[in-house]
């Protein structure tokens, strides 16, 4: 219990100082290094059709039909995690889309609307995964989850969509979400 505490503390610190540095402007070296090097790692593996296909297949209006499917499954083979795993769900999106328009960070290109942190298509995909891991968390969806995770960031930074740090931001508030939720839960179980 006390591990959880600490790592809700040490999460929440973190994004503070993500957030901080978005205004400081002291992130933007980090954010364009890592820019810089996936676009040449982009164009020497040839993988622009790889992470325009992610971006796409995984938009947040799809991942929240794959989100309610992954939920049926839950439903009916794991009861138990379905509520918790719903208020977990419904919290990390609410504080993702608040943040967004709370920090209105502007996107890396003026070619595409609406703010840049967090990275939605990053967060609600995570929160996909966490919810996926509640029905069958074996080593090979684990695996598989990790690859999905780390293209979708990649490309977010690639289609200059979202910066490094925004990527990052929603990895760390869908985590900080997760245990938060739990550490409520636990003090107070639903019925």
């Amino acid at each position: 219990m006390k591990k959880d505490s600490m790592l809700i503390m040490s999460y929440a610190i973190i994004l503070l100082l993500i957030i901080v540095s978005i205004f400081t402007k002291y992130i933007y070296p980090i954010d364009h290094a890592v820019y810089h090097f996936i676009q040449n790692n982009t164009i020497e593996f040839r993988l622009h059709n790889y992470l325009s296909i992610v971006s796409f297949i995984f938009s947040p209006l799809h991942t929240v039909f794959l989100i309610g499917i992954i939920f049926i499954g839950l439903y009916f083979y794991n009861k138990q995690h379905f509520l918790p795993y719903l208020i977990f769900t419904i919290t990390a999106l609410i504080t993702g889309t608040l943040l967004k328009y709370i920090i209105q960070r502007p996107r890396p290109s003026d070619l595409i609307e609406g703010f840049s942190f967090p990275s939605l298509h990053t967060l609600m995909l995570f929160v996909a995964l966490f919810v996926l891991l509640a029905l069958y968390n074996t080593y090979i969806v684990k695996w598989i989850s990790s690859i999905l995770i780390i293209s979708m960031m990649c490309s977010r930074i690639y289609l200059n969509a979202h910066f490094f740090s925004d990527t990052v931001a929603s990895l760390i508030i869908v985590h900080l979400v997760y245990l938060t939720v739990n550490k409520i839960l636990e003090r107070h179980p639903l019925s």
